[in-house]
């Protein structure tokens, strides 16, 4: 029987977004128009699909994160309370946009993704330290993206002080953006894109690259190839892809990912145990449709782990 955990506290500071998700046969050709046999307006944005992932997996979450000052605002607050996410630190900011995405998925589970990312979150305020760090006490894990750079640094910073773990989804941004937060993260975990834009280096030489910079420990997810790791001062490591078939809807499988790692590494589990149940959390969700909604729960993200041989945390 798998061990019964404390519910640990995971804190988001980072982006949230309207997602207008279609559902199509084939993906988009350019200059035709392009039936969608399914539609639906669904929340996203990095870490609050991470943190919902989160809390299905039985942790406690609550989100920072800078939002328009629009109808939006009412839907993320109502999608977060659904979930189970503390929607108190949604800031609205006076004037600004939030952002929006259009999502489309494909009969192969594979998603195009189209963004405007609304200026609240550069026209936010700096974060309230006193906010930051009462959001952080009692917090075993963080999570950010750098879709507000300054509310990112800001959280990392408070996280090293408070002595608090911290995960940055380094996804693709401007290499500027992802400089100025690697080296302040304890897990840095890169897409492939996200490794790109932050250096020209190969795959190997880039994760030693974030190491150097301060992170603790470089991840770069590969879809169907799996995953790289390393911790420094420790050698490369490759972990293969969790295959599950069918696959409905990769949309949101990598905000899983994080959102279940950060359980794991909050709960005390080992690197490999921990990015073991993270990529297992993302093959499952792959098998939903509907985005973050097609997250597991922990019981079946464990069977899932017992079946493949693993030890249920």
């Amino acid at each position: 029987m798998a061990e019964q955990h404390k519910p640990v506290r995971v804190l988001g500071v980072g982006h949230i977004a309207i997602d207008h998700h279609f559902s199509v046969a084939q993906p988009p050709a350019a200059g035709l128009k392009n039936p969608a046999s399914a539609y639906r307006q669904l929340v996203g944005g990095m870490t609050a699909n991470a943190l919902v992932a989160a809390a299905r997996l039985g942790a406690q979450t609550a989100l920072l994160s800078p939002v328009g000052d629009d109808a939006a605002a009412d839907v993320f607050a109502a999608h977060l309370q659904r979930e189970g996410v503390d929607a108190a630190g949604l800031h609205r900011v006076a004037g600004a946009q939030s952002s929006i995405s259009a999502v489309i998925v494909d009969a192969q589970g594979e998603r195009l993704i189209v963004n405007h990312r609304g200026n609240a979150l550069t026209r936010a305020p700096a974060l309230d330290a006193a906010t930051l760090a009462a959001a952080l006490r009692g917090t075993q894990a963080l999570l950010t993206d750098p879709r507000c750079v300054f509310w990112a640094e800001a959280a990392l910073r408070a996280a090293r002080a408070q002595g608090v773990l911290s995960v940055l989804d380094a996804d693709s941004s401007p290499r500027e953006d992802l400089t100025r937060l690697v080296g302040l993260a304890h897990w840095v975990v890169f897409s492939t894109p996200g490794l790109a834009a932050f250096s020209d280096d190969d795959p190997a030489s880039a994760l030693a690259a974030a190491l150097a910079a301060g992170a603790q420990v470089a991840v770069v997810t590969r879809g169907a190839q799996g995953l790289q790791w390393q911790r420094r001062d420790q050698p490369l490591c490759h972990l293969a892809a969790e295959v599950v078939s069918p696959v409905l809807d990769t949309t949101a499988a990598g905000d899983v990912f994080h959102g279940a790692l950060a359980v794991a590494l909050a709960e005390g589990q080992p690197d490999e145990s921990a990015l073991h149940f993270a990529a297992a959390a993302a093959a499952l969700k792959c098998q939903h449709a509907d985005a973050v909604l097609g997250a597991p729960r922990r019981a079946e993200l464990n069977r899932y782990l017992e079946l493949q041989g693993h030890c249920s945390p």
